[in-house]
């Protein structure tokens, strides 16, 4: 695994020291904002079309300069301007404006250090500078602006966009070429519009597509790509994307740019680049949660040949993509095309695109097209005879006739109930009327049929013998707004009406019915595989990304806790200042431990387990807000130990999850809830499917638990967690609020990608290098997995410098791991043996005169002894009623056991290599069949008796058998 070089960081004033120097009313005006004549405001880039209300402030005694947009209510300083014009991202902001203003913002390297190779840039990088240049060319601002204007694309829209660095004008041509091309000729090129993508998180350009002005001069080809296809779009303005409520998906860039000029407020446009980004496994659509996504593709006709022969490729193409947003609790309408064409009472000429619409109606009549939603039933499947090619779905004929009555809002479901009609004009059909009445207070928006795979086969990647099949219904209702409602049912509850009046009114009870019963007939769309976990879990024999929405809990809110969640996301930027930020504020990374920790706890899909972490901390070192700082950064949860009182709760709290929890000031509970978490630990450590409750209700008890106190009780699981202990020596400075959260999801889809025996060969590394520096033997099996655990984090650790391109010696962080193993190890010789809880348990009571069984402190070969009988000590701890929590925590039950672990322990006075029988009087009477517990070797364990001071007795008589 290579470790890339990364860009010299930036310094840690560099933001601060632009904010207070530099002023934003100077800064607007060289980034080209429009001031009105006669007004101190400039025009917001966002909303071009309305007043100037952009204000900028000068700096005063409380900070430095301040802008406010008084329309939008949004506000920020020189480096938010910069980001709201430009549509960079922070770092690319503050690296600019550094340059532009002469400040110094990077790190220079220390004296004798290698400097950081310069980075190549990319194919499409070169092509995109050199568009972005001929573009701001007085020549080539003519020849780019008088052709799209000629495709009635708007001024704002067009020098927005070059704003923004998304559009430039491709002047190349064959000419420069060994073998030059001839005008006219394939290949030759010509001046074009070029699109540049950029990736949406990082800003970095992946490709330029272009639109050849004069195809004939390219040998009749209208467009070229170079750079990536498959899982980019194009977006004229991410940034604005960002704030839209409304995003309109369409097939080329040309469109896109074409609905942004309508003007439709709160909206903006996504081109897919070719219909092939629109099927399943190339894009990631979650960023569009939360919006409303209306798919207009191309107005295509069917294929007269092909293996879609009859299928129209546009109208295919939005069925797929709709498939994919439904999936992710998106609402997705499609806009309703049945009435493009260019004679509309002849239904001749269809009209192909958006851009095409507007070139021949108009501005206004295509702001208003946009507008009109398809409003039948299953979307992309029309119940009259406007449909063109293969439908969707094939319906019998019963249903399809009810199917044609049904139409729906966005949130919003009603049934034609009466059908009238009134005599024509001569020789024209008669006109129909129609009465609606209402069926319910929502949009069905699927009813997908969905087999969720084993915990076994979730965990390991296994063939799956058992998956479980139900049914995931997705409404569309007004509290939610364009957020999907999901609920999942088996057979039984799918036509339960009370399942349904729970997502909202149901008015026609009998033509509700009648709908789910058509639904049922589109179960298969949209029918997928899928698998109950937050995290990083196999699917189908392969890793994958899963988050909460992509889950279907039966009882979310019961069954995982991370039912909601969606990873953070970022560029590795924001990773690489989180590392750095935690890897300062406390010395020795006491709290760069814990986040490694946290980030590879998804790494127990590869490795099959992944231990716990106990924070232990002085009073007042910081250990609430370290705590604070990681929940923030990695979207973890934390449980206070209010609601940790019941063995379910702790149940509920690490299910079907291996994205770390965090529980607090366990020490605090009773001890028979402190024995139940213990349990429940112990069957995290790996996995547990389990069921509960009268209805027999899932669990899979998996996800890694950070337990933050100053003493956490887990001495027996301390083979199965790390740790790190803050001290105030260690404290350094503390960790900013405004720190950027770590993109959980890009380290996860990193992970993704790398092969299984590539992760357990790394971290079977990791054993090997961290036993030749353990200080334990190699005889100390509880040492043995202690390494085991320490080396998890290490591999960790490794993979995630690979990721954010760091050297794994920065920090000196596995010296430091290393060293808090070691320490580990050697403190807790101890409590790694369950037979030394047992004789520590027993000292307790011969010291408090409690143990009522008979015992001796005695000499054996000149040794101090304590003669007992095991089977003597274990009835003891049965059957004393104010003992019964702890034998019950006991993982030992029997005196055989007990007495072989306190052989192999080597406390036991031997005779031909087996353990001493001795007999003694003890009060007067002759016990026999005892061993002899050596008390300097019990010393070494770390544990002490108290041995009364009487005089000596005679020696007794020694029987050894």
């Amino acid at each position: 695994m290579t470790t890339p070089t990364p860009r010299p960081r930036l310094r840690n004033d560099a933001a601060e020291r632009l904010n207070r120097e530099i002023d934003c009313k100077d800064l607007a005006l060289l980034l080209g904002l429009e001031k009105p004549k006669g007004q101190n405001s400039f025009k917001n880039p966002d909303t071009p079309d309305s007043s100037a209300s952009l204000a900028c402030y000068p700096a005063d005694g409380k900070g430095g300069s301040k802008w406010k947009d008084h329309r939008l209510g949004t506000s920020g300083g020189p480096i938010d301007l910069f980001m709201l014009v430009r549509g960079a991202n922070f770092i690319e902001a503050v690296r600019e404006l550094g340059k532009m203003y002469g400040i110094l913002v990077e790190e220079t390297p220390a004296p004798g250090a290698l400097a950081a190779p310069v980075e190549k840039p990319s194919l499409a990088e070169y092509i995109a500078s050199n568009c972005l240049r001929d573009a701001r060319a007085p020549a080539g601002q003519v020849v780019l602006f008088d052709y799209l204007r000629g495709r009635e694309i708007s001024t704002e829209v067009i020098e927005r966009a070059m704003q923004r660095g998304t559009l430039g004008l491709n002047t190349y041509t064959g000419a420069k070429k060994q073998e030059p091309a001839s005008p006219g000729e394939v290949g030759y090129g010509g001046p074009g519009v070029a699109f540049i993508v950029k990736d949406r998180v990082s800003g970095k350009t992946m490709a330029v597509d272009t639109r050849y002005i004069d195809p004939s001069l390219n040998g009749g080809v209208k467009t070229n790509s170079q750079g990536e296809k498959d899982g980019y779009l194009w977006c004229s303005d991410w940034k604005r994307l960002e704030g839209a409520r409304r995003v309109y998906i369409v097939e080329s860039s040309i469109n896109a740019l074409t609905i942004e000029s309508c003007g439709i407020p709160g909206t903006a446009a996504l081109a897919l680049r070719g219909t092939a980004n629109a099927y399943p496994g190339k894009v990631d659509w979650s960023f569009l949660r939360g919006k409303e996504v209306v798919a207009c593709l191309d107005n295509d006709e069917p294929l007269a040949q092909g293996t879609d022969k009859g299928y129209c490729p546009g109208l295919k193409a939005a069925w797929a993509l709709h498939e994919a947003l439904t999936a992710l609790d998106i609402s997705c309408l499609l806009v309703d095309q049945s009435g493009w064409y260019e004679d509309l009472e002849k239904r001749e000429g269809p009209i192909n695109d958006v851009n095409d619409h507007m070139k021949l109606l108009g501005r206004d009549k295509t702001s208003t097209a946009l507008q009109r939603m398809e409003e039948w039933l299953i979307a992309g499947m029309p119940g009259d005879d406007s449909r063109r090619g293969t439908p969707r779905l094939f319906l019998p004929h019963h249903d399809y006739l009810v199917y044609w009555k049904y139409r729906v809002r966005p949130d919003f479901t009603k049934v034609i109930s009466k059908v009238s009609e009134k005599a024509g004009e001569e020789g024209k059909d008669p006109v129909k009327s129609f009465e609606y009445s209402d069926v319910c207070g929502f949009r069905v928006a699927a009813v997908s049929r969905v087999a969720i795979a084993s915990p076994q086969s979730t965990m390991t990647g296994d063939v799956d013998h058992s998956p479980h099949t139900v049914f995931a219904i997705s409404v569309q209702v007004a509290r939610h707004g364009p957020r999907l409602l999901r609920r999942v049912v088996d057979d039984e509850r799918l036509h339960n009406l009370d399942v349904w009046k729970k997502l909202g009114p149901v008015f026609a009870p009998s033509a509700f019915a009648r709908l789910v019963n058509v639904w049922e007939r589109a179960a298969g769309i949209g029918a997928r595989d899928a698998i109950n976990f937050v995290g990083l879990a196999w699917r189908d024999g392969r890793p994958v990304v899963n988050e909460g929405p992509d889950c279907f809990f039966a009882d979310p809110r019961q069954q995982c806790p991370y039912h909601e969640l969606v990873f953070p996301s970022g560029p590795t930027s924001q990773g690489l200042e989180v590392v750095r930020q935690f890897g300062a504020t406390f010395a020795e990374c006491a709290a760069l431990i814990p986040l490694v920790w946290a980030l590879g706890a998804h790494l127990k899909a590869f490795i099959g387990y992944w231990p716990h972490f106990v924070m232990q901390a002085e009073k007042a070192t910081g250990k609430t807000t370290l705590v604070k700082r990681i929940e923030r950064s990695i979207a973890m949860v934390m449980s206070s130990r209010q609601s940790l009182q019941t063995e379910f709760r702790q149940m509920t709290s690490i299910s079907y999850t291996s994205h770390p929890v965090g529980w607090g000031e366990m020490s605090t509970n009773k001890q028979d809830v402190i024995n139940k978490a213990i349990h429940n630990l112990q069957e995290a450590y790996q996995y547990e499917h389990t069921r509960r409750g009268a209805e027999l209700m899932d669990f899979l008890l998996c996800a890694p638990v950070l337990l933050a106190g100053e003493d956490v009780p887990v001495d027996s699981l301390v083979g199965k967690i790390v740790r790190s202990e803050l001290t105030k020596a260690k404290r350094g400075p503390l960790i900013p609020e405004d720190v950027p959260v770590f993109p959980v999801k890009q380290w996860l889809q990193f992970l993704a990608r790398q092969p299984k025996t590539a992760v357990l060969a790394l971290q079977a590394q990791q054993v090997e290098d961290l036993f030749q520096n353990c200080l334990a033997g190699t005889d100390d099996s509880g040492a043995e997995r202690m390494v085991h655990n320490y080396a998890a984090v290490a591999t960790a650790w490794r993979l995630l410098c690979e990721f954010l391109g760091m050297d794994a010696h920065e920090f000196g962080f596995l010296g430091h791991l290393t060293a808090e193993m070691n320490r580990h190890i050697s403190e807790t010789v101890s409590d790694r043996q369950p037979w030394a809880w047992i004789v520590e348990k027993l000292l307790s009571e011969i010291a408090s005169h409690r143990f009522l069984y008979p015992y001796k402190f005695d000499e054996e070969d000149e040794v101090a002894v304590l003669c007992v009988r095991t089977g003597h000590v274990m009835d003891h701890m049965r059957q004393t009623p104010y003992l019964r929590e702890f034998w019950d925590g006991l993982p030992v039950k029997s005196d055989r056991v007990f007495k072989r672990q306190l052989e192999q322990a080597g406390v036991l006075a031997m005779d031909a290599g087996k353990p001493l029988e001795l007999e003694r009087t003890v009060k007067g009477q002759r016990v026999g069949h005892m061993v002899a517990l050596s008390l300097p070797a019990l010393k070494q364990f770390g544990l002490y008796a108290v041995v009364p001071s009487e005089p000596k007795e005679q020696p007794d008589t020694v029987m050894a058998s």
